[in-house]
C-alpha cells in the first residue's frame, strides 16, 4: 500500500533527525516572536493583551499525565464549559459553550486541522503522548485564526525535541484485548530539534454498565460494534538558519478502522449498522519566521487530507452490506503575517489566509442477488418456454433466462434468475475561503487592550459570500491580585462542503452563520494559595445552520446561549491540590415552537472537582469527579393522531476517575492504575446511545 511506503520512508527520515548523535541544544534565548506554533503574536516573557483578556484554559503536559489521558477528547473534558459527547457517528465530538464542535477552531502547533466535509475533528485520534500542552480559548477571541471558532479555538502544542527524554514510551492494557501504548525519540542541536512518536490505541470493544438491561439490539457485557484501532505516526522538527530565522515542519500519518455502535432499543429511534472500515490520514505542515528590524515576517503552508470507507450494514451480524461511502476530505492553504513590533507596548499584525476545502465521495449499493422472471406456454406442439430478467440501476445490470417444456396438453412453464446493480451517487466539489485581518495590541502596566477586524469570503461553485468578524477587548489590574476582563465579538462561520452541496441534505442557497459575543471575566488571587477565574457570557446566533425536519440543512433562526464558568484551584496544603469547576449554560431557539425553545444535549450544569496528592512515599492520587445536569433531546412522537416533536430528559449522571501512579526508578520508571467511571455508572449523552462502564487499565511510563 502507498500508506505503508510513506510511514517507513517518514520512519527513516525521521529516524535520522531524532536520533542524529549531535550535542544537546544550548539554552539560548530565542524571540518568542518567531514562534509559528502560537498564530496570536508573543513578544517577551508577559501574558499578551490578548492572553489577558480572552478567557484561556490551558493543561500542561504535566497535569496530562496525572489525568491519565490517552487522547486529546480525554484531556479536553477537564476545561471548564467544554462538554465533550459521543452521539450517533461514535466520534467523541467537543462542544463548548453550547456550540458544536463545527464551531470550534481546531490547530495543531497553530495549524488549522478542521476536516473540509463537515467542518469538525476526531480529537479521538490524537495521542496523548505527543501533546505537549493544549489552549482552549473561548468567547471573543483574535480575527487572526479566520472564519469560524463561534464556541471557541482549540491550540495543541506537540512535543519538543530539546524539552522530552531522548527515548521514552508507555504501555497500557485493560479487557477486551485493550491495549494503548507509544514510543517517542527526541534529540536536539544548537540549532535544531526533532522528535517522532509512534502510537497504537486498540480495543475489541468497551465494556457497558451491569446495570443496563439486555435488549434485541444490546446483549452481553461488551458494547456491540465499539471496537477501534488507530495508529499513528508523528514527526516534527525546527532549524534556526540564525537567531533571526526559523525553519519548522510536522508530518503525521493515521490509519485505523472503529464500529460506530446503533442504538441499544431503549428509544423509538430506528437502528444503524454502521462501521469505519478504512480510515487514513496524513497532515503536512511547513513554517517560517524571520525578523528583521521592526518587522517580522511569518508564515506557514498546510495539507491535511482524510481518506474514509464507510459502510452501513443490514444487521447487527455486520455481514451483508446494505451501503458504502469512500471519501476525501482536502484542506490546503496557507497564512502569512506580518508583525510590527512599534514603540513598547504597542503591536500590529496583519494576515492574509487563502485556503481551499474540497470533498469527494462516491456512495453505492452493492450487488444484491435476485430471482424473477417466470413464463408460461400452451400449444399444441406440447411446448413452451420461459425467460426472465434482472435489472438496476446505476453502473449495474442485470440479465437472467429460463426455458421449459411440457407435454400432453402441450403447456409449459419456464424461470429465470439474474443479477440486480447498484446505484451510485458521486460528489467531487470545492470552494476557496479567503480572510485578510489586522489586529493591534496594546499593553501597559495596569492596563491593556486589542482590537480586530477581518474581511471574508468564500468563494463556492454558484455563488460567493462576503462577510466580517471584529473583535475589541481589554483588561485593567485593578490591584496585584485583582484583573478585570471585557470582550467583545463578531464572529462568522460559511457553510461546510456538507451543507452546501451533499445531495441527499445539501443546500446551496444557505448564508453563512454570524454571532455576536460579550464575556466578563474577572481572575483573582486569594490567600491560602488560592485562585478564582470567574466568567459570564452573552452569545446572539444568527442564520444557524441545521437540519430541518425533511433532513435537509436550513439556516434555522436566531439562537441565544448564556451563562457562567467558573474555576476555583487550591493549593495551601503541600504536595495537593484541589479545583473545582462549575459552568452554567442557559440555551434559546428563538424562532422554535412552543416547548422546543431548549436547543438539545446541552447541559444546564457541570460540576467537576479533581484532586491531586502526592503521599510521603511518593505515590500520586489523581481524583476526579463529574456531574452533568439538565440535558434535554427531542423525539419525534405522535399527539392527536399527528407526527410531533416532544421535548424529553436526558437523565443526570456523575463519573468518577481514578489514576494511581507509583515511580519506581525516579522518574525512568513508574507504575500506574488508572479506572475510568470508577461506580459503573449507566448513563446516556444521546438518546438510546449508552456510554461505557467501569474500564481498570494497568500500564507504565518509561524514559531513558
Amino acid at each position: 500500500m502507498k500508506t505503508n511506503q510513506k510511514l517507513i520512508k517518514l520512519s527513516m527520515v525521521a529516524s535520522a533527525i531524532t536520533l542524529s548523535p549531535f550535542v544537546n541544544a544550548v539554552d539560548a534565548a530565542r524571540d518568542p516572536i518567531l514562534d509559528v506554533s502560537e498564530v496570536i503574536v508573543v513578544t517577551g516573557e508577559r501574558p499578551t493583551p490578548l492572553e489577558q483578556t480572552t478567557t484561556t484554559w490551558s493543561i500542561s503536559e504535566e497535569e496530562i499525565r496525572e489525568l491519565g489521558a490517552q487522547s486529546l477528547d480525554q484531556i479536553l473534558k477537564n476545561a471548564p464549559g467544554v462538554y465533550v459527547r459521543t452521539g450517533g457517528q461514535g466520534t467523541p465530538r467537543v462542544d463548548i459553550r453550547g456550540f458544536k464542535a463545527r464551531h470550534v477552531i481546531y490547530l495543531i502547533n497553530g495549524v488549522p486541522a478542521n476536516g473540509a466535509e463537515d467542518g469538525q475533528f476526531d480529537p479521538s485520534v490524537i495521542p496523548a503522548s505527543q501533546i505537549a500542552s493544549v489552549t482552549v480559548s473561548v468567547g471573543p477571541t483574535s480575527v487572526l485564526y479566520g472564519p469560524g471558532g463561534a464556541g471557541g479555538v482549540i491550540n495543541i502544542r506537540t512535543k519538543q525535541g530539546d524539552d522530552a527524554p531522548r527515548l521514552s514510551g508507555h504501555l497500557e492494557a485493560a479487557d477486551n484485548n485493550t491495549f494503548n501504548g507509544d514510543i517517542t525519540a527526541a534529540s536536539s542541536g544548537a540549532r535544531w530539534q526533532g522528535l517522532m512518536s509512534l502510537s497504537r490505541q486498540q480495543t475489541d470493544g468497551w465494556p457497558i454498565s451491569s446495570d443496563h438491561y439486555d435488549t434485541a439490539l444490546q446483549s452481553g457485557d461488551t458494547r456491540l460494534n465499539s471496537d477501534k484501532t488507530i495508529n499513528s505516526l508523528f514527526a516534527q522538527g525546527s532549524y534556526w538558519l540564525s537567531d533571526r530565522t526559523q525553519l519548522m515542519a510536522n508530518v503525521s500519518l493515521r490509519s485505523g478502522d472503529w464500529g460506530k455502535p446503533a442504538i441499544d432499543g431503549s428509544s423509538t429511534g430506528k437502528p444503524k449498522f454502521e462501521r469505519v472500515d478504512d480510515y487514513q490520514s496524513q497532515t503536512i505542515q511547513l513554517g517560517m519566521a524571520h525578523k528583521f528590524d521592526q518587522l517580522t515576517l511569518r508564515g506557514f503552508l498546510y495539507q491535511n487530507q482524510t481518506d474514509v470507507i464507510e459502510n452501513r450494514y443490514t444487521d447487527s451480524h455486520y455481514t451483508l452490506m446494505q451501503q458504502t461511502q469512500d471519501g476525501r476530505s482536502t484542506v490546503s492553504g496557507g497564512n502569512l503575517q506580518l508583525v510590527a513590533d512599534l514603540e513598547q507596548g504597542h503591536l500590529l499584525t496583519s494576515s492574509l489566509i487563502a485556503e481551499r476545502q474540497s470533498w469527494q465521495s462516491t456512495s453505492s449499493k452493492p450487488v444484491v442477488e435476485t430471482t424473477s422472471g417466470s413464463n408460461s406456454g400452451a400449444g399444441g406442439s406440447g411446448s413452451g418456454s420461459g425467460g426472465g430478467n434482472g435489472g438496476g440501476s446505476g453502473s449495474g445490470g442485470g440479465n437472467g433466462g429460463g426455458s421449459g417444456s411440457g407435454g400432453g396438453n402441450g403447456g409449459g412453464s419456464g424461470s429465470g434468475g439474474g443479477n440486480g446493480g447498484s446505484s451510485n451517487e458521486s460528489f467531487d466539489d470545492a470552494a476557496w475561503l479567503y480572510t485578510l485581518a489586522a489586529e493591534y495590541q496594546y499593553q501597559q502596566d495596569q492596563l491593556g487592550a486589542t482590537l480586530g477586524a477581518a474581511a471574508h469570503q468564500q468563494e463556492r461553485v454558484s455563488d460567493d459570500e462576503t462577510d466580517y468578524s471584529a473583535q475589541a477587548a481589554g483588561y485593567w489590574q485593578v490591584a496585584d491580585d485583582t484583573r478585570v476582563n471585557l470582550g467583545l465579538a463578531r464572529k462568522v462561520r460559511f457553510p461546510s462542503m456538507r451543507n452546501l452541496y451533499s445531495l441527499s441534505s445539501g443546500n446551496d442557497a444557505l448564508v453563512a452563520e454570524t454571532s455576536e459575543h460579550v464575556e466578563l471575566s474577572m481572575a483573582q488571587n486569594f490567600a491560602w494559595s488560592t485562585d478564582l477565574h470567574l466568567a459570564g457570557f452573552y452569545t446572539d446566533t444568527e442564520n444557524y445552520i441545521a437540519k430541518d425536519l425533511g433532513g435537509v440543512y436550513q439556516n434555522m433562526g436566531r439562537y441565544q446561549f448564556k451563562g457562567i464558568d467558573l474555576s476555583l484551584r487550591n493549593q495551601s496544603i503541600d504536595k495537593l491540590a484541589v479545583t473545582f469547576a462549575y459552568s452554567f449554560l442557559d440555551t434559546e431557539d428563538k424562532d422554535a415552537t412552543p416547548g422546543l425553545e431548549t436547543l438539545a444535549y446541552r447541559p444546564r450544569h457541570q460540576f467537576r472537582v479533581q484532586a491531586d496528592y502526592e503521599l510521603p512515599f511518593a505515590l500520586r492520587l489523581n481524583l476526579n469527579v463529574e456531574h452533568i445536569v439538565g440535558q434535554v433531546y427531542h423525539q419525534q412522537q405522535k399527539v392527536a393522531g399527528q407526527n410531533m416533536l416532544v421535548e424529553q430528559d436526558l437523565d443526570d449522571y456523575t463519573l468518577v476517575d481514578l489514576n494511581l501512579i507509583q515511580p519506581i526508578m525516579g522518574d525512568n520508571l513508574e507504575l500506574y492504575l488508572r479506572a475510568t467511571n470508577l461506580f459503573d455508572e449507566h448513563y446516556y449523552q444521546s438518546e438510546g446511545l449508552p456510554q461505557a462502564g467501569r474500564q481498570v487499565f494497568v500500564g507504565l511510563n518509561w524514559q531513558l
